[in-house]
């Protein structure tokens, strides 16, 4: 009733809000973009005059100082006025004239101002904004002569000339300028776009917006997420390779998938590397979402919040906040970095405008292998036996045996050539690999959006719709969503915000059977052997038909979002404004897994049909109190916040048995038994925190920053250390500001910044791990306690990292490059560890405690080259990079070495260990093939002669040494082409596959040889050859005559994992024409791109795609990223 009760307000207030700022919503008109100044002065040179410029609007003011030599002081009373006219009031009577340049105004002797007097004809013209605005003060300089005029109040010129056409250079302070042709007869209505050089654009912090220019933290941004160069289900996924920082790694090529991501290194032990628990903090407009993990997972349930629910084309921009400067003022959730992630909402003063985004891609999986034919399959069957029994022959020949020894040794004899003349190969030859994969899957999006506004109100609404098929089987992933944002301005102090999204996601029928498509023998029939009963029965044994496998399970995964952000800003005084804000988000998640009575895994209870849910609300409350310092020299604001955050969410599942054999009675209403298997997931969880903040970002005199904040976090999840503060620290100088540097006329923008700070983290605690529990399970079908599960601990407390950052940000030449360097330590204290405890505890095998430290350290790098903020040439183009190299290493444990990830039997073990980086992998380690025989050799690490466990070496893999992007854009008039590679460098990757493959034994479960991959066929064959692998053999053999010496876990199996991708190809052509305009298409663009169009990596690694590693740097059975090639276009009337 409670939850209803919630649910129901929630959804309340989410109409009467949209209501009533829709009421308020009118006509669009226009508005204004420009620099102005205001200046009061009885007595002012020239110099006095042009730092107020420079103070007041960023643009350098460029001279000779011979220019001033007869300048004379004078008086000035200008308020708000726009620039260009302020500089012409100004220079003409001195006998000067300017020119704009980017961000500096060039001063030259007085120019000759156009006249009409004596020539023969005038060309009239306008020149607007993008809004259609008429821009005043603009100057109109006819191309290669000193001949100008400026814009009037309306936006017109007039120029004289003697030619019929002309071609004039248009320039305005902040704006681009452009080159055009105007004529006599002609409309010359020329219209600027507003220009933004990287310094000047405006960057998302924790609570507000900055300069960039003006930030002393490190922070990250990604805008414009266009759909053809982001072929992806999910934000994260598109910021690949785009931040340096930022390591996003994809784990599955099946559609849907969220990939692992995390920020400077991973900083827990909890958890694969970059799994949920190494993840940043998500702030979605507004929203904190702290666990985007899987829902369904006991210890992650509370990640009820899918972010492949969210449209990418509906992101305006997403920050990543990297130091602890910029993610401090976060506290307790910041320690891993943030991520803020801003959708596009209505503006005011903009003009209608309807957009159209569509394509349509084909995806083919390229593996690289495929498994054994049926010639290759009876060849490797009867090698691995013949080699077998060629090692026994010798061993009897040897003689030195006892009588039970020869007496076993012909036994095994007699069995192996058994084995060989009863393989009873059949007359087919499938490879089920190519069969059952899909020859193209395809892929779509169409999003449309329309927005627009006038003085008082704002709107944007979009609806989303994205698909796309298995390419390694069957199913689908798709994705409907729908976006309204509504901004109202009540009063001239007051002004409403609304933003709803709803949205709705659902993986069906993906199967993910790849083992069994590689492992079902090659000479299988295509027919599906059934049982009398009509279930599916097997073939040689005990092993399934991969067309049974596949059609005998029916999975779908569904999950709704309901997001809501609505905010109200009032202007309390001159300087001073509150604003309060609810961010909330209803979630239903529901898993499904349906073996049908036919299937193999359901035939033995009739069927089975299994539900798992995750229903939640979660809500982020905060009110900001600011104050904005706007003096002469000291400028910035002061933030007074708090916040409470609240997650309550329900877990539940229940299993159904006993269906009827008839597909059409296979409704869960027939089904003839309740399961009570999955009770212990029947529960109701509630976590809050409560938080209070302050924050300061400082400018004196434009060149000195300073910024500082604290944070007081209060959590639920503790209990004797539920609060703590969380403090930064930064500063940052303008070097560029300097009269030395503003003489370097190469620099453009120069700074230098520092910052210290402490983040915390307490996402890998549970909500009870302070409190001794008892778990709930099942015992004979009914729900039943488990005693003594996890022992409490009250004591446990924050995650602390302490983090330092040094900057260097600079553009140079005009914006030509752009550089952004940064070198950061970050310090873990207090890890949360979940120690195994002895059984004389009073029978608890665990216990939660503050246990363990980490430290990364590493640089960022961000650079550019491209075009000249200030060229106006029809080729445009910048290429660059974002990289980050990384260096992580434990400091503190309880023990040396512990235990860390879990992993398939027979596959190696993960480990950590003090002073060594998080994902070690304990193997032998191979010294090569012994050439003679063709079994492995491995190092004897202790020299006693034996090669056992006491031998085993501990590998680092997951972290890369370096990792980040290449990425580039060029375009000549309407053609543009972009392209984006991914890369990553040091680390390694186990193949789990690789090892698997090289067991020719009877399989435990099927009872024969499975079959194998071809890349099995590269071994050891005869004494002399070269081969990196050993020979195929089963039974005792090697040097420890054993029947894994070759397929054991050893660096045999290892390999670089480094990978260069091109993630990204995309060809477009603008269509935009005076035609196409007249109609109301104000752009028109088709595009043509690709997706991982291929990859550079290690050529020993058969499996083709390194990338797709698991936690610790394993893989088992997977099937490479898929190439996209799609067709699509974008629209905007």
């Amino acid at each position: 009733m409670y939850k209803n009760l919630r649910t129901l307000i929630f959804l309340r207030i989410v109409k009467t809000i949209t209501l009533l700022i829709t009421v308020f919503l009118c006509q669009v008109s226009a508005h204004s973009i420009g620099q102005h100044l205001s200046l009061k002065k009885d007595r002012i040179s020239l110099r006095q005059f042009f730092t107020a410029v420079q103070q007041q609007t960023g643009y350098r003011v460029v001279y000779n100082a011979a220019l001033l030599e007869n300048a004379q002081p004078f008086p000035i009373n200008m308020q708000n006025k726009a620039l260009t006219l302020a500089l012409t009031e100004i220079l003409e009577p001195q006998g000067l004239a300017f020119q704009i340049e980017g961000q500096e105004i060039v001063l030259t002797k007085g120019a000759r101002k156009a006249s009409t007097e004596g020539l023969q004809s005038s060309i009239n013209g306008s020149v607007v904004d993008t809004t259609g605005t008429p821009l005043p003060g603009a100057t109109v300089r006819v191309k290669g002569t000193e001949t100008l005029t400026r814009t009037d109040q309306q936006g017109r010129f007039q120029i004289a000339s003697d030619e019929n056409t002309i071609t004039v250079l248009i320039s305005m302070v902040g704006f681009d300028s452009k080159e055009q042709s105007v004529s006599l007869q002609g409309n010359n209505r020329i219209v600027l776009r507003p220009s933004t050089t990287l310094m000047d654009e405006a960057v998302i912090i924790g609570y507000g917006t900055r300069k960039r220019s003006e930030l002393t933290g490190s922070i990250g941004r990604v805008t414009n997420l266009k759909a053809e160069e982001n072929i992806v289900s999910n934000p994260i996924s598109a910021l690949q390779g785009r931040v340096a920082g930022l390591q996003v790694q994809s784990t599955s090529s099946k559609p849907g998938e969220m990939p692992r991501f995390m920020v400077r290194g991973v900083q827990t032990t909890q958890g694969s590397i970059g799994g949920s628990g190494a993840n940043p903090l998500i702030v979605v407009d507004g929203l904190v979402i702290d666990a985007i993990g899987n829902p369904m997972s006991p210890t992650e349930t509370g990640a009820n919040f899918s972010l492949s629910n969210l449209n990418p084309q509906d992101i305006a921009s997403v920050e990543v906040l990297k130091d602890a400067a910029s993610s401090a003022i976060y506290g307790a959730r910041g320690a891993q970095g943030v991520i803020l992630i801003t959708t596009k909402k209505g503006q005011l003063n903009s003009k209608p405008t309807i957009s159209l985004n569509s394509y349509y891609g084909l995806t083919k999986t390229h593996f690289g292998y495929k498994p054994l034919n049926s010639a290759q399959y009876q060849s490797m069957f009867t090698e691995a036996r013949q080699n077998r029994i060629s090692d026994i022959q010798a061993t009897l020949n040897a003689g030195g045996l006892s009588p039970e020894q020869i007496a076993n040794l012909n036994v095994e004899n007699t069995q192996l050539k058994g084995q060989i003349n009863s393989l009873g190969m059949l007359d087919n030859d499938n490879n089920w690999l190519e069969l059952l994969s899909p020859k193209h899957a395809g892929t779509y999006n169409v999003q449309a959006s329309i927005s627009g506004g006038n003085a008082k109100s704002g709107y944007y609404a979009s609806f989303g719709k994205f698909g796309e098929d298995n390419s390694i089987g069957s199913g689908r992933f798709g994705r409907n969503s729908g976006k309204i944002s509504l901004v109202q301005q009540l009063a001239p102090w007051l002004d409403l915000q609304a933003n709803v999204q709803i949205s709705n996601s659902v993986s069906k029928n993906i199967s993910d059977d790849l083992y069994s498509l590689l492992q079902a023998r090659p000479d299988m029939p295509m027919e599906v052997n059934n049982n009398d009963d009509g279930t599916y029965g097997y073939w040689f044994g005990a092993q399934g038909h991969p067309i049974a496998s596949r059609q005998g399970i029916r999975p779908e995964s569904s999950t709704w979002n309901y997001v809501g952000n609505f905010s109200a800003n009032a202007r309390l005084m001159k300087n001073l404004s509150f604003r309060t804000t609810l961010a909330a988000s209803q979630s239903n998640i529901e898993d499904i897994v349906f073996y049908t009575p036919l299937s193999y895994e359901g035939q033995y209870s009739s069927g089975s049909y299994t539900v798992k849910g995750n229903k939640g609300l979660r809500y982020t409350f905060n009110n900001l109190l600011t104050y904005n310092v706007n003096h002469s020299l000291l400028n910035g604001d002061v933030v007074l916040g708090q916040e409470y955050m609240e997650n309550n969410y329900t877990t539940n599942g229940y299993s159904l048995e006993g269906f009827p054999l008839s597909e059409s009675l296979w409704a869960p209403g027939n089904a003839s038994t309740y399961n009570n298997y999955y009770t212990y997931v029947n529960r109701e969880y509630l976590e809050n925190s409560s938080s209070y903040f302050l924050r300061t970002n400082l400018s004196w005199d434009g060149r000195y920053l300073f910024s500082a904040s604290l944070r007081r976090d209060g959590s639920s999840k503790l209990k004797n250390f539920r609060y703590a503060w969380f403090p930064a620290v930064s500063a940052g100088y303008i070097l560029s500001k300097d009269l030395f540097i503003q003489s370097q006329s190469w620099i453009d923008f120069l700074k230098v910044r520092a910052s210290y700070g402490i983040t915390g983290n307490i996402r890998p605690l549970g909500n009870f791990d302070v409190y001794t529990l008892a778990g709930k399970q099942t015992y004979l079908n009914e729900p039943a306690l488990q005693i003594n599960a996890k022992l409490g601990n009250p004591d446990l407390q924050w995650e602390r990292t302490k983090q330092y950052d040094f900057g260097l940000e600079g553009t140079f030449w005009k914006d030509r490059i752009q550089l952004t360097a940064e070198y950061y330590v970050k310090k873990t204290d207090d890890l949360i560890t979940n120690l195994r405890i002895p059984t004389s505890s009073g029978g608890f095998s665990s216990q939660g405690a503050n246990l363990g430290g980490m430290l990364n350290k590493g640089l960022d790098l961000s650079v550019s080259i491209g075009n000249s903020s200030a060229q106006t040439s029809d080729w445009k183009w910048r290429v660059g990079t974002d990289l980050n190299i990384n260096r992580n290493k434990v400091t503190q444990l309880r023990d040396p070495i512990i235990g860390y990830d879990g992993f398939a039997p027979g596959g190696p073990m993960g480990f950590i260990q003090v002073g060594r980086p998080v994902g070690l992998l304990q193997m032998y380690n191979a010294l090569g093939i012994d050439p003679k025989t063709g079994d492995a050799i491995y190092e004897d690490v202790n020299n006693d002669g034996i090669i056992n466990q006491a031998d085993m070496i501990y590998v680092s893999t997951a972290q890369p040494k370096m990792s980040g992007g290449f990425h580039g854009n060029v375009s000549y008039k309407k053609i543009s082409l972009s392209g984006l590679f991914v890369f990553s460098v040091g680390s390694k990757v186990y193949n789990f596959s690789e090892q698997e493959a090289r067991q020719y034994g009877f399989d435990d479960y099927v009872g024969i040889m499975v079959n194998k991959p071809d890349w099995v066929l590269d071994r050891w064959t005869a004494p002399g050859s070269d081969s990196r692998y050993p020979r195929a053999v089963t039974g005792p053999h090697g040097a420890g005559m054993t029947n894994d010496w070759n397929s054991r876990v050893s660096t045999l199996y290892l390999y670089d994992a480094s990978y260069l991708r091109l993630k990204n190809l995309t060809v477009g052509y603008d269509l935009t024409s005076n035609r196409l305009k007249s109609i109301g298409i104000s752009n028109c663009r088709v595009y043509v791109a690709g997706q991982n169009l291929f990859i550079i990596k290690d050529k020993a690694l058969n499996s083709n795609d390194p990338e797709l590693a698991q936690g610790s740097g394993w893989q088992q059975a997977i099937a490479p990223m898929p190439r996209v090639y799609s067709l699509g276009f974008d629209i905007t009337f």
